[in-house]
């Protein structure tokens, strides 16, 4: 008896999808300026970090 295996290829098809995605619009959550430097944090941004780089922005600018 000899054992023949067979390679079988696999075909991937694309569904249709019946969802529209949602196009990404970031939205600004806090606009600073500070002596002509302007910062703009957007909504779900870290806040420990950003509020780090308002220090540093602030401290800076001035």
């Amino acid at each position: 008896m000899t054992e023949q295996n067979e390679i079988i290829t696999p075909v991937f098809k694309n569904k249709p999808s019946n969802l529209q995605k949602r196009s990404f619009t970031a939205r600004p959550a806090v606009k600073i300026n500070v002596n002509e430097v302007e910062l703009t944090i957007f909504k779900g941004t870290n806040s420990v970090l950003a509020s780090d780089i308002v220090k540093v922005v602030i401290r800076y600018a001035r």
